[in-house]
């Protein structure tokens, strides 16, 4: 199925083994905390979302959370309960490079990019940045950076530029 609407919700997910869920390194980072049914309308709820990276369910509480995360920034972590388990969606180069840049009509429909109302362009979604080859997440604070635009701007961080000119991390 190639409609629009099947390119919002589709991605690929990995599932930890029972017993996991997610820690997050920033309060900032969960996007949400609900309840759903099972794990895949976890999932489905995550994929809906295109902030969202990673999420937790645990079947006993029926607790979804959903997280603009991923294993840079967070870590999976084993748990007493064996009801607990956690999504992460795979990204690749080859989602984000055949449209980046093009005209908004190669990325409608698409949670990996959104078009821009300035350019008319697809650029990256949310709090993530262009980084030659696909969209990683905007660092958070002490984060090591390459570019002027890898740090979260709406927590006033910027990538500082070292005496001899070169990009070195994230700080206010």
């Amino acid at each position: 199925m190639n409609s629009p609407a099947h390119a919002i919700y589709s991605s690929t997910l990995s599932l930890s083994l029972p017993g996991h869920e997610f820690q997050p390194q920033y309060g900032v980072q969960l996007i949400f905390n609900e309840t759903a049914e099972n794990v895949l309308s976890c999932a489905a709820i995550c994929t809906q979302n295109p902030s969202c990276r990673i999420f937790d369910y645990d079947s006993s509480s029926y607790r979804c959370r959903l997280f603009e995360a991923d294993l840079t920034n967070g870590a999976i972590i084993a748990v007493a309960s064996r009801t607990s388990i956690v999504g992460s969606v795979i990204l690749s180069a080859s989602i984000y490079t055949s449209m980046y840049n093009q005209s908004c009509s190669a990325c409608q429909g698409n949670r990996y990019q959104t078009c821009s109302s300035t350019t008319n362009k697809c650029q990256c979604s949310g709090n993530s940045y262009w980084n030659g080859s696909m969209c990683p997440l905007l660092l958070f604070q002490n984060a090591t950076c390459g570019q002027i635009d890898a740090c979260r701007s709406d927590l006033n961080l910027s990538c500082i530029i070292n005496s001899y000119g070169e990009f070195t991390q994230c700080s206010i």
